[in-house]
Protein backbone atom coordinates (compact mmCIF):
# COMPACT_ATOMS: atom_id res chain seq x y z
CA UNK A 1 0.00 0.00 0.00
CA UNK A 2 1.18 3.54 -0.78
CA UNK A 3 3.17 4.95 2.16
CA UNK A 4 1.66 8.46 1.83
CA UNK A 5 -1.86 7.01 1.86
CA UNK A 6 -1.06 5.04 5.04
CA UNK A 7 0.43 8.17 6.60
CA UNK A 8 -2.71 10.12 5.68
CA UNK A 9 -4.88 7.34 7.12
CA UNK A 10 -2.90 7.63 10.36
CA UNK A 11 -3.50 11.39 10.42
CA UNK A 12 -7.20 10.86 9.84
CA UNK A 13 -7.32 8.19 12.54
CA UNK A 14 -5.67 10.60 15.00
CA UNK A 15 -8.53 13.07 14.47
CA UNK A 16 -11.44 10.63 14.64
CA UNK A 17 -13.25 9.38 17.72
CA UNK A 18 -15.17 6.12 18.26
CA UNK A 19 -18.19 7.77 19.91
CA UNK A 20 -18.52 11.10 18.07
CA UNK A 21 -19.01 11.68 14.39
CA UNK A 22 -16.60 14.23 12.93
CA UNK A 23 -17.68 16.27 9.92
CA UNK A 24 -15.33 16.98 7.06
CA UNK A 25 -15.34 20.70 7.91
CA UNK A 26 -14.21 19.91 11.49
CA UNK A 27 -11.56 17.49 10.24
CA UNK A 28 -9.65 19.92 8.00
CA UNK A 29 -8.45 22.28 10.79
CA UNK A 30 -7.13 19.33 12.76
CA UNK A 31 -5.35 17.91 9.73
CA UNK A 32 -3.80 21.32 9.06
CA UNK A 33 -2.67 21.55 12.69
CA UNK A 34 -1.06 18.10 12.63
CA UNK A 35 0.53 18.21 9.19
CA UNK A 36 0.82 21.98 8.49
CA UNK A 37 -1.04 21.21 5.29
CA UNK A 38 -4.63 21.22 4.05
CA UNK A 39 -5.08 17.93 2.19
CA UNK A 40 -6.56 17.50 -1.25
CA UNK A 41 -9.86 15.75 -1.77
CA UNK A 42 -7.99 12.75 -3.18
CA UNK A 43 -5.84 12.40 -0.07
CA UNK A 44 -8.82 12.53 2.29
CA UNK A 45 -10.71 10.09 0.08
CA UNK A 46 -7.79 7.63 -0.03
CA UNK A 47 -7.21 7.83 3.73
CA UNK A 48 -10.87 7.28 4.49
CA UNK A 49 -11.06 4.43 1.96
CA UNK A 50 -8.19 2.66 3.75
CA UNK A 51 -9.72 3.10 7.21
CA UNK A 52 -13.23 2.11 6.10
CA UNK A 53 -12.00 -0.80 3.98
CA UNK A 54 -9.93 -2.11 6.87
CA UNK A 55 -12.83 -1.86 9.33
CA UNK A 56 -11.23 0.92 11.39
CA UNK A 57 -13.63 3.78 10.53
CA UNK A 58 -17.16 4.35 9.27
CA UNK A 59 -18.54 7.10 7.08
CA UNK A 60 -22.20 8.12 6.99
CA UNK A 61 -24.28 9.51 4.14
CA UNK A 62 -23.35 13.13 5.02
CA UNK A 63 -19.64 12.24 5.05
CA UNK A 64 -19.43 12.29 8.83
CA UNK A 65 -16.69 9.96 10.05
CA UNK A 66 -15.96 8.05 13.23
CA UNK A 67 -13.77 5.20 14.37
CA UNK A 68 -15.19 1.72 14.78
CA UNK A 69 -14.61 -0.12 18.05
CA UNK A 70 -11.58 -1.81 16.49
CA UNK A 71 -10.28 1.56 15.29
CA UNK A 72 -10.83 3.02 18.76
CA UNK A 73 -8.82 0.18 20.34
CA UNK A 74 -5.98 0.72 17.89
CA UNK A 75 -6.06 4.49 18.52
CA UNK A 76 -6.02 4.00 22.31
CA UNK A 77 -3.08 1.58 22.06
CA UNK A 78 -0.79 4.52 21.27
CA UNK A 79 0.84 5.37 24.59
CA UNK A 80 3.65 7.55 25.84
CA UNK A 81 3.31 10.45 23.43
CA UNK A 82 4.66 13.86 24.39
CA UNK A 83 2.52 15.77 21.92
CA UNK A 84 -0.36 15.28 19.53
CA UNK A 85 1.88 15.60 16.48
CA UNK A 86 3.63 12.35 17.46
CA UNK A 87 0.43 10.32 17.30
CA UNK A 88 0.09 9.99 13.49
CA UNK A 89 3.59 8.55 13.17
CA UNK A 90 2.93 5.97 15.87
CA UNK A 91 -0.44 5.04 14.37
CA UNK A 92 1.21 4.84 10.93
CA UNK A 93 3.69 2.28 12.27
CA UNK A 94 0.78 0.24 13.66
CA UNK A 95 -1.10 0.48 10.35
CA UNK A 96 1.93 -0.66 8.33
CA UNK A 97 1.95 -3.87 10.38
CA UNK A 98 -1.69 -4.64 9.45
CA UNK A 99 -3.37 -6.08 6.41
CA UNK A 100 -5.10 -3.01 4.92
CA UNK A 101 -7.65 -2.82 2.16
CA UNK A 102 -9.54 0.01 0.45
CA UNK A 103 -13.28 0.56 0.43
CA UNK A 104 -14.78 1.87 -2.84
CA UNK A 105 -15.44 5.45 -1.73
CA UNK A 106 -15.78 8.55 -3.85
CA UNK A 107 -15.81 11.83 -1.94
CA UNK A 108 -17.75 14.30 -4.12
CA UNK A 109 -15.75 17.38 -5.07
CA UNK A 110 -18.58 19.84 -4.14
CA UNK A 111 -18.80 18.42 -0.60
CA UNK A 112 -15.05 18.66 -0.13
CA UNK A 113 -14.90 22.16 -1.64
CA UNK A 114 -17.66 23.41 0.69
CA UNK A 115 -15.83 22.04 3.76
CA UNK A 116 -12.54 23.51 2.61
CA UNK A 117 -14.08 26.93 1.97
CA UNK A 118 -15.74 26.85 5.40
CA UNK A 119 -12.32 26.21 6.96
CA UNK A 120 -10.62 28.97 4.95
CA UNK A 121 -13.43 31.43 5.73
CA UNK A 122 -13.09 30.74 9.46
CA UNK A 123 -9.32 31.26 9.21
CA UNK A 124 -9.84 34.58 7.40
CA UNK A 125 -12.30 35.75 10.07
CA UNK A 126 -9.80 34.87 12.83
CA UNK A 127 -7.05 36.77 11.03
CA UNK A 128 -9.30 39.82 10.59
CA UNK A 129 -10.21 39.82 14.29
CA UNK A 130 -6.54 39.59 15.23
CA UNK A 131 -5.58 42.42 12.89
CA UNK A 132 -8.24 44.74 14.31
CA UNK A 133 -6.91 44.38 17.81
CA UNK A 134 -9.02 44.02 20.88
CA UNK A 135 -10.50 46.71 23.03
CA UNK A 136 -8.91 45.17 26.11
CA UNK A 137 -5.45 44.94 24.54
CA UNK A 138 -3.34 48.11 24.39
CA UNK A 139 -2.71 49.61 20.98
CA UNK A 140 1.09 49.94 20.54
CA UNK A 141 0.69 53.08 18.43
CA UNK A 142 -0.94 55.01 21.30
CA UNK A 143 0.91 56.36 24.31
CA UNK A 144 0.16 54.44 27.51
CA UNK A 145 -2.50 55.80 29.81
CA UNK A 146 -1.26 57.35 32.99
CA UNK A 147 -3.06 57.63 36.25
CA UNK A 148 -3.83 61.15 37.41
CA UNK A 149 -1.36 62.44 39.92
CA UNK A 150 -2.40 63.45 43.39
CA UNK A 151 -4.74 61.86 45.84
CA UNK A 152 -7.75 61.91 43.55
CA UNK A 153 -9.56 64.79 45.36
CA UNK A 154 -10.69 67.85 43.47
Amino acid sequence: MDRLAVSDAATLMTLLHPKRTVSLSRLLPGWDMLQCDVPSRERVEAALAILAGSGLAEVDSSWGMRLTEEGGRLRRSVKGVRGMREIPGLIGALLEGRQLSRAPLSLPQPIFDAAREEYFDAARRRAERRSRGHWWWPDPSRPPRTKPSGDGRR
